[in-house]
C-alpha cells in the first residue's frame, strides 16, 4: 500500500509541470507577478508559476491527494501490483492535472487576482 501512496505522489508532483505547460499553451494559467497568461510565452512561465504556488501549500497538498488516490488503486485494484502501479501513477497524474485546472477556475470562484 506504501509504494503504491508513493507511486501516486510522485506522479502528481511531477505531473504539475507538465500540465500547467500544456495548459498554459493551449488555454490559460496564472503567472504570479503577471496575471492569466496563454500562449507560448505564458508556459515557458509555468515552472516558477508552479514553485512559487507549490511554496505556498501546492507541494504539499497535490502530492498529498495522489498519494490518498495511489491508495484508493492499491484498494480497488485488489492489491495486484501489476493494476495498481499504472492506476496509481494515472490517478497522480489526474490529480495534477485537476490542481491545475482548478488553479485556472479559482478566478471564477474569488474574483480577479
Amino acid at each position: 500500500m506504501i509504494t503504491s501512496a508513493i507511486y501516486g505522489a510522485i506522479a502528481a508532483f511531477l505531473g504539475l509541470f507538465p500540465a500547467a505547460f500544456l495548459l498554459a499553451l493551449f488555454w490559460k494559467f496564472p503567472i504570479p507577478l503577471f496575471g492569466m497568461g496563454s500562449g507560448l510565452e505564458a508556459s515557458f512561465a509555468t515552472p516558477m508559476a508552479i514553485v512559487f504556488y507549490g511554496i505556498f501549500g501546492g507541494f504539499v497538498l497535490v502530492p498529498g491527494l495522489g498519494a490518498a488516490f495511489g491508495v484508493i488503486a492499491f484498494l480497488i485494484t485488489r492489491r495486484e501490483a501489476a493494476r495498481y502501479k499504472p492506476l496509481s501513477i494515472f490517478l497522480g497524474l489526474l490529480c495534477a492535472v485537476a490542481s491545475c485546472v482548478f488553479l485556472i477556475t479559482l478566478e471564477k470562484f474569488i474574483g480577479p487576482w
